[in-house]
């Protein structure tokens, strides 16, 4: 399947203007007590509403970073993050408002201790704006998703890490934000447990066409997720492959896709890709 045009080579068309995130000559530097480090760019990239996303490379190559600036955590160091309906996020410009927009899964859970598991999801559907009465339905729905039905009432410091990362995931989707940003969310679950959670995600994305932008070094995950996969090099990140994935988002299980020929001859042409851009 052919690849994307390098699209910092490519002219400015007006996809740019309603695009869910746009990235032009993106470019950011780390300063440091060894001097400046180049941690990506330039990049330019331009994702339409709908895309799931998924940015895979070595560690240390920038996919994080690229992340950050999306979500407003961070300014580029020169060039332009650009987000819906909202400012655009230039080097020397306005302060970035962190998250507007998006719900935002991390590496590391980042929840409310003294709260409750379920009590954690029903702030995030409060926050949302969803009536009281349809948050009690909700909550018990989202911790199904996500495996855990039996623990709703657990202190988040009674349960584990995999399990906190799991209550974290269910509050992003408690929100209907129309971009979801996830930071390697999966990497400290277990196999079963991460293979369901990825199952899930990728049917919720097709279901409410939310943008979604995930980071992964699974090559095999970037396959089965992304309708989009781009490949970054190592430090300074840049594109080193930009493909659309062409496989069925319904109608075919999960065990189906991976059986699949295409679905092989893809991850081959990432995982070739990933590692000739780390070397």
């Amino acid at each position: 399947m052919p690849s994307r045009p390098d699209p910092a080579a490519a002219p400015a068309t007006a996809d740019e203007d309603v695009a869910a995130v746009h990235l032009h000559e993106v470019e950011h530097v780390y300063g440091g007590a060894g001097g400046p480090v180049a941690a990506l760019g330039p990049i330019s990239l331009t994702v339409p509403p709908g895309t799931f996303l998924v940015l895979v490379g070595a560690s240390g190559c920038g996919k994080s970073t690229l992340l950050r600036l999306v979500a407003g955590f961070e300014r580029p160091t020169s060039g332009t993050v650009r987000i819906r309906a909202a400012e655009p996020v230039p080097g020397g410009g306005a302060e970035p408002v962190p998250g507007r927009g998006a719900g935002i899964v991390f590496q590391q859970p980042r929840l409310f201790p003294w709260k409750t598991v379920g009590g954690n999801v029903e702030l995030a559907l409060r926050y949302a704006g969803v009536p009281r009465a349809e948050r009690a339905r909700r909550v018990p729905e989202l911790l199904e998703r996500v495996g855990l039905h039996d623990v709703a009432d657990r202190r988040i410091w009674q349960i584990s890490g995999g399990q906190q990362q799991r209550v974290a995931i269910a509050r992003a989707l408690a929100g209907d934000d129309p971009l979801l940003l996830l930071d390697e969310p999966f990497a400290a679950l277990d196999a079963l447990t991460r293979e369901r959670l990825q199952e899930d995600l990728r049917r919720v994305s097709t279901q409410t066409g939310r943008t979604s932008v995930f980071v992964t070094h699974s090559v095999e995950e970037a396959v089965f997720l992304g309708s989009r996969v781009v490949v970054l090099t190592r430090r300074p990140g840049r594109i080193a492959l930009d493909l659309d994935v062409d496989l069925p988002r319904t109608g075919v299980g999960p065990d189906e896709l991976r059986a699949l020929p295409e679905y092989a001859a893809l991850r081959a042409e990432v995982g070739h890709a990933v590692r000739a851009a780390a070397a």
